[in-house]
């Protein structure tokens, strides 16, 4: 964090948004050799702070609110303004990077218009609440996924306080965002408590479609197009089953989550032809501030999801200008592909996890992927697949 560009930027709520906010510290300040050092235990990151932001931090520390801060710095001699831009602009970056939050309530305002919606996920039913002002977009992001339940195992609730916004689960506090990072964070919560409390033996970091009964898989690394692929195939007649999780039963079976693909900007011109209304979606925001849109599924594998056989794999290989071809390949190279990022219960993987690989390696055709045209791609794929 460069300190001295945030106290240079203009911030644009006022100091007096922040005035009867009351701050937990989640970070520690330390110094050495002359430096002021801010450490954030979540991240594993430091960031270094000159001496006026480290003033600042203490007198967090020591409770004092901020309009008190920036008074006491306008006693030692700094402008009345500046005293408040600092103030404002060292509160605004250290919420956003989770080293400070503001204490929000513990329940929504019984004065607040509230929505709500049930989600179904892996056979977990899971209600969100928000205050009808903070509800758009990310109650339209999981509206495929909304069933009717009366009881259900986990509550959310989302709360507006001291310009951002706060996640409860069960009425204890997760975390806190920006509005427009709300539906990127709920949607990393929903595949964290699915993680915590489904029944799988192997969470594949796997696309998955579904075509004559039967699921592919897409994997790759990052930046190998699973989510353009998977948007692209689904345009083509596939099934749409999950865009980046795939959970794998004893037998070897797949569960799809079919959370909405979060789309990248730079991935928008090239999905035009194939999700013509990706451009009507809101522009949301990664923790990193990149911008995405949800590209949500007009169809996927109805809920409760049975689990289906895996009939294909394609480890994903995307480069410029790359003539594109689909080549089998040997058990073993199609094995490190699905364990690529896959996590098992526990974090270690199981004598079953490993026999429902096998099993699913033994039965299904595996290939590698080579493209650069989404067109080549898709043709490539679906004619595997019939």
């Amino acid at each position: 964090m460069n300190q001295h560009e945030a106290i240079d930027r203009t911030v644009a709520s006022g100091l007096a948004d922040w005035n009867s906010a009351t701050f937990v510290i989640q970070g520690r300040l330390v110094r050495v050799r002359g430096q002021n050092i801010l450490f954030s235990p979540s991240q594993q990151a430091i960031f270094a702070v000159n001496d006026t932001a480290a003033d600042i931090w203490r007198s967090l520390e020591e409770g004092m609110p901020p309009q008190a801060i920036s008074v006491e710095m306008a006693r030692s001699g700094v402008d009345r303004f500046q005293a408040n831009r600092h103030v404002e602009a060292a509160l605004g970056d250290w919420q956003r990077l989770n080293l400070i939050r503001a204490c929000a309530p513990v329940s929504p305002s019984a004065t607040q218009e509230l929505v709500s919606q049930v989600v179904a996920v892996a056979g977990l039913n899971i209600r969100i609440v928000y205050p009808a002002a903070c509800a758009f977009p990310a109650i339209t992001v999981f509206r495929h996924l909304e069933v009717r339940r009366e009881t259900v195992d986990v509550l959310l609730e989302v709360v507006g306080h001291g310009g951002r916004v706060h996640l409860l689960r069960d009425g204890e506090w997760i975390l806190s965002c920006s509005l427009d990072e709300l539906p990127v964070m709920l949607k990393g919560q929903l595949l964290t408590e699915v993680l915590d409390h489904g029944a799988y033996e192997l969470a594949l970091h796997a696309a998955a479609l579904v075509r004559n009964e039967r699921m592919v898989l897409l994997c790759g690394n990052p930046g190998a197009g699973k989510t353009t692929l998977t948007l692209a195939l689904v345009r083509a007649g596939f099934g749409f089953a999950a865009d980046d999780v795939t959970l794998l039963d004893s037998g070897g079976h797949g569960v799809g989550l079919p959370f909405a693909p979060a789309v990248k900007a730079g991935a928008w011109p090239l999905l035009a032809e194939y999700c013509p209304d990706l451009d009507d979606a809101p522009v949301c925001r990664r923790p990193d501030r990149r911008r995405v849109r949800f590209a949500v599924p007009k169809a996927f594998v109805p809920l409760p999801p049975a689990p289906l056989p895996i009939g294909c794999v394609v480890l994903l290989r995307r480069g410029r200008d790359t003539k594109a071809s689909l080549e089998p390949v040997d058990p073993a190279q199609a094995l490190r592909g699905l364990l690529n990022g896959a996590l098992a219960p526990g974090g270690e993987l199981s004598g079953t996890a490993f026999e429902a690989l096998t099993q699913l390696i033994g039965s299904a055709e595996t290939y590698c992927l080579t493209y650069s045209r989404l067109d080549d791609a898709v043709q490539l794929i679906t004619k595997a697949c019939r």
